[in-house]
């Protein structure tokens, strides 16, 4: 693991505990047990330092996705282990991130926004056809359109004007959203599978 690698890791637990607007470059060096010097080595700015932590830690969300999809799984078993994924990783996201990234970092979020969204759309669109073509997903369903939706209505997830602090977390909106998603999109033949998983898992 390179120096920065290593860095980009630590930092990023550091996010996930404080956020990111509210820990400062020395807070970082002391948690960190290196020196502001050491940093500065590494990341020219702070601008920088946000960047390429949230780069580095969106490249291994990416990986987990890409080894999920490579398994080539009947699609509703892959959207339950992409969505395994998906709440391992919202564990993780401290609420204020999505706030701190658009107002204070806003070059930053716009690059992590758009390959998220991108990510998530071919995913998904890749997900429905899969479907579609086995019988567990309808057939007058516009995969094209619905990836496209679904993609953009993941920041809803953290939205906290319409998700307030104590209402609901960013996993059970997640949960909530991601079942409406799925009851929406099967045949009978899917939902019976879905909801076979659904028991199996609970038991």
């Amino acid at each position: 693991m390179s120096k920065i690698t290593e860095l980009c890791d630590r930092i990023q637990l550091l996010f996930q505990e404080c956020g990111i607007k509210s820990i400062t470059m020395d807070d970082i060096s002391k948690r960190l047990g290196c020196s502001k010097k050491t940093l500065y080595q590494h990341f020219k700015n702070r601008k920088e330092l946000v960047y390429k932590v949230v780069s580095a830690d969106m490249t291994k969300h990416e990986l987990e996705i890409s080894n999920v999809v490579k398994d080539n799984l009947h699609p509703i078993d892959e959207i339950f282990k992409l969505n395994k994924v998906a709440i391992n990783k919202i564990k993780t996201i401290h609420p204020s991130t999505q706030h701190d990234l658009k107002k204070y970092y806003p070059n930053s979020w716009k690059i992590f926004d758009k390959k998220n969204k991108q990510l998530s759309y071919e995913v998904s669109l890749n997900n429905l056809k899969k479907g579609m073509d086995n019988g567990s997903y309808r057939k007058d369903i516009n995969p094209e359109l619905l990836a496209r939706i679904f993609s953009e209505r993941i920041d809803m997830i953290f939205n906290g004007v319409v998700f307030k602090a104590g209402e609901a977390t960013f996993t059970e909106v997640f949960q909530q959203m991601m079942n409406h998603y799925i009851l929406g999109i099967v045949t009978d033949q899917g939902r019976s599978y879905y909801l076979n998983l659904q028991k199996n898992l609970i038991k």
